[in-house]
């Protein structure tokens, strides 16, 4: 038998702590999963020991709101569980089961609203030498900035584009750790097509200010600077010893490097919602797939569970906590408790939504990773290439579900979560169609590698648990 909550809520970043704490402050029993040691996700991670060590400066205004966030959620009764990794949710009886690991076990919690706030992740960035070691994300960097205190190996090549970019290579500089080479993946053309967004985005001045700031400081300290840099490829024996790139006029360039950094923009957390088989839409402008839920995030044909946060859309830290709290409003308002969010919830989220259509149109998916050669690989989990992938659609495959039958594409550790994106747009590109038009690989739970003496746990209850 599972356990049982009024209401469990999946992560506890900006979202997923702002959904318990309105529930809970409600009257009902909330239960939080989170994969993380600690609360925060990944805008605020380990904000309580970088506080503690004097390192929040470092990282910023934004970063420093999570100390008073984290420390609500903490002082809030809320069942908080750490490094519990979510593999799926099951329908059942007034709600759904989720199925998670923590402490090599399997368990089952059972409850009446569920509430997914999962996040996002970076956009997968496949170019030839990508799989090398020192080559990593630029988020990826800055987790273990966060949580270590590391700094990216010199010589240290940054290559990218979009908001976050220039957050990261704030970060980054205050932390004495500027890039060596900074190569710019964006369009400087972009901006005259992004203009007519402009006026709308006026209402979020407080965000554009911001970033206008990181923008002009984004090449203090650097040696060099490359824009709109279209082809990019590393190289190297056993690990990351060379970058190459091409521009958009034809230009050449090479350097030494032992780390690479590449970033180009984040991307819904949907896995979870692809293997409960919620509907998603693809959004044009976002260049992502989102789980289709009403205006309080209820998802699409459910009536017990919600989405909240960057999981829904790529909207930011500010808007993610508004809807975190609307879903946790609503939820506890459907198993009859009194509740409601607070703190201009919705002024955050019109703010955050007036700017996001012109940072979409300045930072589509970068060319250097939208031009594929067939010898580069795009499924890390199979080492497939993305030959491979063309000659199969070639041969017949109508799109990325048959392609796991003729290549395993998406059958690896990851379930698809570094290739589903590439692989769909490969399809499309054979298919002659668009790519809103293309499904998503097909996924189920499982949704991550789980062996079966984890498994083995499942519905053991807390008496029938072994002791040490």
């Amino acid at each position: 038998m599972a356990d049982s909550v009024d209401i469990a809520v999946l992560g506890a970043g900006p979202a997923g702590m702002a959904a318990a704490v309105v529930a809970a402050n409600a009257g009902l029993t909330v239960s939080v999963l989170d994969d993380q040691a600690v609360p925060g996700g990944q805008i605020w991670r380990n904000v309580e020991a970088v506080a503690a060590r004097g390192d929040i400066g470092l990282f910023g205004d934004d970063y420093a709101a999570g100390v008073d966030a984290v420390a609500e959620f903490r002082a809030t009764d809320v069942d908080y569980r750490p490094l519990s990794r979510v593999i799926g949710v099951e329908s059942a009886d007034e709600g759904g089961d989720v199925l998670y690991l923590r402490d090599g076990k399997a368990g089952r919690l059972h409850a009446k609203r569920l509430i997914i706030a999962l996040g996002a992740y970076e956009r997968p960035m496949p170019f030839l030498g990508w799989t090398l070691p020192g080559v990593m994300t630029a988020g990826a960097a800055q987790i273990a900035l966060k949580t270590g205190g590391l700094l990216p190996e010199r010589p240290f090549v940054l290559a990218g584009q979009g908001p976050l970019l220039l957050l990261l290579a704030a970060q980054f500089r205050a932390a004495g750790a500027a890039p060596d080479i900074l190569l710019r993946l964006d369009d400087p053309g972009k901006k005259w097509s992004a203009g007519k967004h402009g006026l709308r985005a006026l209402a979020g001045f407080s965000d554009l200010l911001k970033g206008l700031k990181w923008q002009r400081s984004l090449s203090d300290g650097v040696e060099e600077t490359v824009a709109h840099v279209t082809h990019l490829e590393a190289s190297g024996g056993g690990r990351l010893e060379a970058v190459r790139w091409q521009t958009a006029d034809g230009t050449d360039g090479e350097a030494e490097a032992t780390t690479l950094l590449v970033h180009d923009g984040v991307i819904p957390n949907a896995q979870l919602t692809r293997a409960m088989r919620i509907p998603h839409k693809y959004d044009v402008a976002a260049a992502a797939w989102c789980p289709e839920a009403s205006a309080d995030g209820q998802l699409a044909d459910t009536g017990w569970a919600y989405v909240a946060g960057d999981n829904a859309g790529i909207l930011g830290w500010a808007a993610a906590t508004a809807t975190g709290a609307k879903a946790g409003a609503s939820a506890a308002s459907a198993l009859g408790a009194k509740a409601a969010p607070t703190n201009d919830v919705e002024g955050r989220l019109d703010r955050a939504r007036a700017v996001r259509p012109l940072l979409d149109a300045l930072y589509p998916p970068a060319q250097a990773f939208t031009a594929i050669s067939d010898d580069t690989i795009i499924c890390r989990c199979e080492a497939i290439e993305a030959g491979s992938v063309r000659e199969a659609l070639a041969m017949g495959a109508q799109g990325p579900n048959q392609l796991k039958a003729f290549l395993r594409t998406g059958m690896g550790p990851c379930q698809g979560r570094m290739c589903a994106y590439t692989v769909a747009a490969l399809a499309a590109e054979a298919n002659g169609t668009a790519l809103a038009d293309t499904d998503l690989m097909r996924l189920r739970m499982p949704i991550s590698p789980v062996t079966v003496s984890e498994m083995s746990h499942l519905n053991e209850t807390d008496m029938d648990l072994p002791t040490a």
